[in-house]
């Protein structure tokens, strides 16, 4: 009987809310529930259904602050030298692995381009141990979820190391099955008030700011006056600063058209089966994991080309890409008019079914499949030049 690969899998919160945690799971489980690798996952905290994987617990320092990436990345170097892996992955800004997966944009990019201030102590931590990953990364595997991101990297660093291969994430395509849309659009239609022959606008996301939700109000508002026969809604689902947003709303005089739902973990297709577009105008976006998820639900799809999930969306044909730049009330006429473009029914139809059909091409079985593809042929590589195969 051959002895299975032991692999160790870095995520700080495997499986909980957040692009780069549901990544990990949605991965490793489909992986592991094979039975040919022995996967051992290392986090602070983790949601999973795989009986197969053994849950390793980091602790978690409280304080000071400042101090936490580095201690997470400490205390995984420890487990990781005593564990005997034969190969490692990571999915958090540690510098102990031989394959990363890249969720997030460079902390040095983040912090003075999408956050518009200086780094802080803590960040300069972050860019610290981002700089170790990055060291003597020759033989290394990088991952990142879209060109977008891998371009940024290179903007930051210049050349970059190691091997760049671009793995999108995956939908879950069943999750969206069309057949229960009728009873689901109804459900939370009545839930929230909203008519029935609404067109309505779903915006999906955690950080209300960066997402461009400020924009999303505005445009509605527009739309709303420039076409007072529909009854247009904004349906928001996510958390954020909902009572800085819902008076934006109501200064520009669409607050009764505006409902937040909060955060919705379970049985979110069922929102966008309310929906008749999706709108993500985020000003930065290394994927937006949302967009493939209301292409599977098949509604078309407004971003901007400041986002990752770009790679998959082709003007004109999934939905609209909005190009940045401009003052922010160029954007608002922009994003205006491209709502504007979607409330024929006809293009909402077309595009729709071709977003379903990219979607059902980016499944988390061919994600697995090609992360899989990138374990076996690292685990060779190791093998054939250090005869053991054990991380280093």
């Amino acid at each position: 009987m051959s002895v299975r690969a032991r692999i160790a899998i870095i995520s700080q919160r495997y499986g909980s809310v957040g692009g780069g945690e549901r990544f990990a799971q949605e991965v490793t489980d489909r992986i592991a529930a094979k039975g040919e690798f022995e996967f051992h996952v290392l986090a602070t905290a983790w949601e999973s259904k795989c009986d197969l994987i053994t849950f390793h617990r980091v602790p978690r320092l409280k304080f000071p602050r400042f101090l936490r990436p580095w201690f997470y990345g400490w205390w995984v170097g420890r487990m990781i030298a005593k564990g005997n892996f034969d190969l490692v992955h990571s999915h958090s800004g540690t510098a102990h692995a031989d394959v990363y997966s890249t969720h997030g944009a460079p902390h040095e990019f983040w912090t003075r381009e999408v956050l518009g201030r200086r780094p802080k102590l803590i960040d300069r931590m972050m860019i610290a141990l981002e700089r170790r990953m990055l060291a003597a990364a020759a033989p290394k595997v990088f991952m990142p979820v879209s060109s977008h991101l891998t371009r940024v990297y290179e903007s930051v660093y210049g050349s970059l190391p190691g091997r760049w291969k671009v793995v999108h994430p995956g939908v879950d395509f069943a999750q969206f099955d069309q057949a229960g849309k009728t009873a689901a659009r109804t459900e939370v239609r009545e839930r929230y008030g909203i008519a029935h022959d609404a067109f309505v606008v779903l915006f999906v996301g955690m950080n209300f700011q960066s997402k461009g939700l400020e924009k999303v109000i505005r445009a509605v508002e527009s739309v709303r006056q420039q076409r007072p026969e529909v009854a247009v809604h904004l349906l928001v689902v996510g958390r954020g600063d909902e009572r800085r947003f819902a008076q934006i709303a109501a200064e520009v005089g669409c607050a009764a058209a505006v409902s937040f739902a909060g955060a919705q973990k379970a049985k979110i297709e069922r929102y966008y089966a309310a929906s008749d577009v999706l709108l993500m105008p985020a000003t930065f976006e290394t994927f937006c994991m949302v967009v493939l998820e209301g292409m599977a639900a098949g509604l078309p799809v407004i971003i901007t080309d400041k986002m990752g999930v770009r790679d998959l969306v082709t003007d004109g044909v999934q939905g609209l890409v909005l190009t940045g730049g401009g003052s922010a009330a160029e954007s608002v006429v922009a994003t205006t008019a491209a709502l504007m473009q979607v409330m024929d029914p006809r293009v909402r139809t077309r595009m729709g079914a071709a977003g379903r059909e990219t979607a059902r091409r980016q499944s988390w079985e061919r994600v697995a499949a090609e992360v899989e593809q990138v374990y076996r042929d690292r685990l060779i590589l190791r093998k054939v030049f250090n005869g053991k195969g054990k991380t280093s």
